[in-house]
């Protein structure tokens, strides 16, 4: 159970590209994914055909890394950069699994980066 509501919802593209054509962002989460799906009628079903493909993909062993979490462990990660979840296990002991997890604003980051660097540097 959360420790509090929430509601998330997201419309973003799955691929997000720049002018250019560049990969910049992936936003793939089928917990957070809207259940309104703005595309016309005819390319609802083209959509999920080629959403079963990109997942196929990204389900590949060669484009996986898993490992085996023990106690004390950290993992830190740009959520914007990486793709993550977590796969299911029968635990060797009695003890529940538990992970704990925690995110960070790139804006929040940034700014606090800035004041650290003008407090130690002066006005940049």
């Amino acid at each position: 159970m959360d420790y509090c509501d929430f509601l998330l919802q997201s419309k973003k593209s799955i691929i997000d590209v720049s002018s250019t054509g560049r990969v910049e962002r992936i936003n793939f989460n089928n917990a957070t994914r809207d259940s309104v799906l703005d595309v016309p009628l005819q390319q609802v079903q083209p959509f999920y055909r080629s959403l079963r493909a990109y997942v196929d993909i990204m389900n590949r062993p060669e484009n996986m890394v898993t490992y085996m979490m023990m106690p004390g462990d950290i993992v830190t990660f740009d959520n914007w950069r990486l793709l993550h979840g977590r796969r299911p296990y029968v635990s060797k002991s009695d003890r529940l699994r538990q992970l704990e997890g925690a995110y960070l604003d790139w804006d929040e980051v940034m700014s606090r980066l800035r004041i650290l660097r003008n407090s130690v540097h002066g006005d940049i």
